[in-house]
Parts: C-alpha cells; structure tokens; sequence
C-alpha cells in the first residue's frame, strides 16, 4: 500500500471524527454530562466546566482552525517526503483516540467520538503504524522531528480553543 494514500486518508477519518464530535458535543454535556458528573474526578471537573457551555459551532471553529494546521502539515509532508510533520499530528491524535473508549467505559455512556474512534481510527491507526514500521519510517530523527512538531502544535491547539470561545453560541 502507497504511504501517501494512507497519510491523505489520514484527513478524512479526522474529520469524520471532528464531525462525530461537533455534531454530539454540545446535546452531551447538556444532557447526558449533568447525570454523569458524580462519576467524574474532582480534578477533571475544573477542565470539564470550561467546556459546559461549549456549543457546536465553536466547537467546529475550534476543529476548523486545527483542520488548516492539520491539512497544511500533512500536505507538506507527502509533497517533501519529510514524514516527521505527518507523524507529529498522526501520534497525539493516535493517543488521543484511546481517551474516547476508555471514557465511555469508565463513565458508563456514550461520549463524543467513541464511535469513530472504534471504527474508525483505531483499524487506520493499526493498519498505518503497520506499513510505517514496514517502510522503516520509525527513525530516530524521523521521532525526534515528530516530537517537535507535536510540541509546536501545543499553542496552536490553545490558540485553536481561544479562537472557539470568542465565537458567542
């Protein structure tokens, strides 16, 4: 399988997750987050209470800025072959992914994005990492470069989130 296809496929299943999220964010934590507060550790509830009054369409501003960043990373990185920009966003998103289910699990409901996260991105994930590993793309500075690339995107996904909240819901 051509990497290329695979880290191209990487932005449709990224937003056919954001979508999952968008689409559901804002009804669950008016609906279903109030019944399942008392689950949820004291320490997370400060972070969750920033994102109570979230609604979809910051949400989706919040997505789309990420989305740029994103698209514009993964696009360097198949015209250059400098795989590292791709595997800087493709890595914290992998690990990401597993907060979903493990949520949904420990909470006891659905939470947004586990349904893609199952479907979806942990099969792309396995079936990437695979063919990454096969080409010998896993290298030291191919790791190192990733690492910094995942460090820079910290602000852009705290810009991304000022952005969302400046938009009134």
């Amino acid at each position: 399988m051509d990497i290329n296809i695979l880290i191209i496929s990487f932005i449709m299943i990224f937003m056919l997750h954001n979508l999952e999220e968008i689409i559901t964010i804002e009804r669950w934590h008016k609906k279903t987050y109030p019944q399942v507060i008392h689950r949820v550790p004291s320490f997370i509830q400060k972070e969750m209470k920033q994102f109570n009054d979230i609604t979809s369409a910051q949400f989706a501003l919040v997505v789309f800025v990420l989305s740029i960043v994103v698209s514009a990373l993964i696009l360097t990185a198949v015209v250059t072959e400098h795989y590292f920009l791709f595997l800087g966003v493709a890595i914290p998103f992998a690990l990401n992914i597993f907060t979903h289910p493990l949520q949904s699990l420990y909470l006891r409901c659905y939470t947004p994005g586990v349904w893609t996260s199952i479907l979806l991105i942990i099969p792309y994930n396995i079936l990437l990492f695979f063919h990454f590993s096969k080409e010998g793309l896993f290298t030291m500075s191919t790791m190192i470069g990733a690492l910094i690339v995942m460090v820079l995107l910290v602000p852009v996904f705290l810009l991304s989130h000022k952005i969302g909240g400046k938009l009134d819901g």
